[in-house]
């Protein structure tokens, strides 16, 4: 594994294209001045672009966030909008509520659904939405989304080995761009010898270059073997995100508020080993690391300096 060191006068700035806040600020539940401070904070760690992620949320609380960052968008601070949910796997949600979780065919599916297209006719912002592949209606969804100007990503997923083949090449075939997967190998099953699961079909469609993998390379997420393995063996399709939240606190930086963190409706809380965990104090929530702090932790570990740079900027 190369070693290059990152030298002091790097100056690359990163995009981040899944991070749902920073430092006490919640992407979903803060105020446009909380947010615009967030954003400053990480300008001056060098991610100046961002896609602010929410996780999923009721029904009645997604138009009043939708309306909230739309500004933010069209003013340029903001790259865009990734709806994590509402149409993504019960075993393999995470952090997200069960409770809000839904059916894209279901009553209030179709609610969200009128509300994201209603929403994108007047102020389009939403660029990006994690479904999971075998969520009912799935092919109905990708092209509503893609109608709306909404690029479906697949993950929180416990699909099969050929739901992900599948999902994967309906969205290849019709937007012709690699199909970004959500936090690889986080909340998806693992490779099994005997049920493969969707891990083998990102691993098939890596090889062809069908795939812009996301990796939480915190240190937290996945093990900085994995990490390597990626580039190693597939740099081109490697993205770094943070998945960073109101909890993730940079070291030597004091919250920029005073309330709570919360990951839109989940309560959080601060950990002195920067693992944001919810309010119980044991499940872990969200990325542990802004990508600076990723950047550096990733170069001491013995990582390609350029492999990460240009991962962080995909």
């Amino acid at each position: 594994m190369p070693n290059r060191a990152c030298s002091s006068t790097c100056a690359y700035t990163f995009a981040d294209r899944h991070i749902h806040g920073i430092a006490g600020v919640d992407f979903a539940t803060s105020s446009v001045a909380a947010i615009t401070a967030a954003l400053d904070l990480l300008a001056s760690r060098r991610t100046t672009n961002v896609t602010a992620s929410i996780p999923t949320v009721s029904v009645t609380a997604l138009p009043e966030i939708l309306q909230r960052l739309s500004p933010l968008v069209a003013d340029n601070l903001l790259d865009g909008i990734h709806l994590e949910g509402p149409f993504i796997a019960q075993r393999f949600a995470g952090a997200h509520p069960h409770e809000h979780i839904l059916a894209a065919t279901s009553n209030l599916g179709c609610q969200v659904l009128d509300i994201i297209e209603t929403h994108q006719t007047r102020q389009p912002s939403i660029t990006m939405m994690t479904v999971a592949p075998e969520t009912p209606g799935f092919g109905q969804l990708v092209h509503h989304l893609l109608d709306c100007g909404i690029v479906p990503a697949l993950g929180h997923t416990a699909a099969t080995t050929q739901q992900m083949r599948d999902a994967i090449d309906l969205i290849y075939d019709l937007t012709g761009h690699p199909v970004v997967i959500t936090h690889c190998h986080n909340a998806m099953p693992p490779l099994h010898h005997r049920d493969p699961g969707p891990l083998l079909a990102v691993f098939e469609a890596a090889a062809a270059d069908m795939v812009r993998v996301e990796l939480i390379a915190d240190g937290f997420h996945l093990d900085y073997e994995l990490i390597a393995w990626w580039l190693d063996n597939y740099p081109g399709v490697v993205r770094f995100v943070s998945d960073a939240s109101a909890a993730t606190l940079p070291r030597g930086y004091e919250p920029l508020s005073v309330a709570a963190p919360q990951l839109g409706d989940v309560a959080l809380r601060y950990d002195a080993g920067q693992r944001p965990v919810l309010a119980d104090g044991r499940t872990l929530a969200s990325g542990g690391k802004d990508l600076l702090a990723t950047h550096d932790a990733l170069i001491a570990a013995g990582l390609a300096h350029d492999l990460i740079c240009a991962a962080m900027r995909r």
